[in-house]
């Protein structure tokens, strides 16, 4: 169904691509990002937020620089007290996203970003808790990895040959994500109570890169994070002329919550 193609050595922190960037540069990226339209089309001004899974917490301070009353939580307290320490007046807590303490049906809409792959059994806990903190007709905008043909492949071979190199040397590793097909989260969610209002391609806009950027080192620029090298800028052209699908890192949906009628969701 989903595919747990990336992996880390087990010795790393995985799951928190924060590390090496400031907080001032998570920012700055959010205005490359393809899904930063989205949020100013869909995200209700003046509703309740929550972003469940904040990391450094650079789309809460980004989208409430635009009005937007959004909190964050995260997990990881070293995130959070780097950005409380960046801004205190900021409302970003540590905190479970499958077990938050808030009062059921309590959000207007909730953001998670690159986090539900995460979890090795799978994101229907994820998703059942953004339902319960959902008002009705609650919007939940969720990205994950997505499975391109690109990667199917040439990336994931890759990979999986660089792997097993590197396991005949002794590097142990561990799980760190599924790539998700566009079609199995839209199944999943589906299952979960949502009704998906709109898909779109995650990544970043040139000169950024994301996909290439994360797939191929080869590709990456010596200096510049998040872009590529001349090749690199070549190939992305070339599958951008194709479908903006070829190369991308990610998926998000834009989803409202079913309505719970007499038991049954509707």
């Amino acid at each position: 169904m989903y595919h747990p193609v990336a992996e880390v050595e087990a010795t790393e922190t995985h799951g928190q691509c924060w590390h090496g960037e400031t907080i001032e540069e998570g920012i700055d990226l959010c205005q490359y990002q393809l899904i930063e339209p989205h949020f100013r089309e869909f995200l209700p001004k003046g509703g309740r937020i929550l972003e469940a899974g904040c990391g450094l917490g650079r789309w809460v301070f980004y989208l409430r620089r635009l009005g937007y009353d959004v909190i964050g939580i995260d997990l990881a307290e070293d995130a959070i007290a780097a950005a409380r320490k960046y801004d205190p007046t900021v409302p970003v807590f540590s905190a479970d996203v499958l077990h938050t303490r808030f009062p059921d049906k309590h959000f207007d809409a909730v953001i998670a970003l690159g986090v539900v792959e995460h979890f090795e059994e799978g994101p229907q806990r994820a998703f059942a808790e953004v339902r319960r903190v959902l008002t009705d007709g609650g919007l939940y905008f969720v990205t994950v990895p997505v499975q391109t043909l690109n990667r199917v492949l040439i990336a994931n071979p890759l990979k999986e040959f660089k792997r097993w190199l590197q396991k005949r040397n002794g590097v142990g590793y561990a799980f760190e994500e599924y790539r998700y097909t566009r079609q199995d989260l839209r199944k999943l969610l589906r299952e979960a109570g949502f009704e998906i209002i709109k898909e779109a391609p995650d990544d970043y806009r040139p000169p950024k890169n994301m996909g290439l950027f994360v797939d191929y080192p080869f590709l990456r620029h010596p200096s510049n994070k998040w872009e590529l090298n001349r090749a690199g800028k070549l190939v992305n052209s070339i599958f951008r002329l194709l479908t903006p699908w070829a190369a991308c890192a990610g998926v998000m949906c834009i989803c409202r919550k079913r309505i719970d009628i007499g038991g049954a969701v509707r």
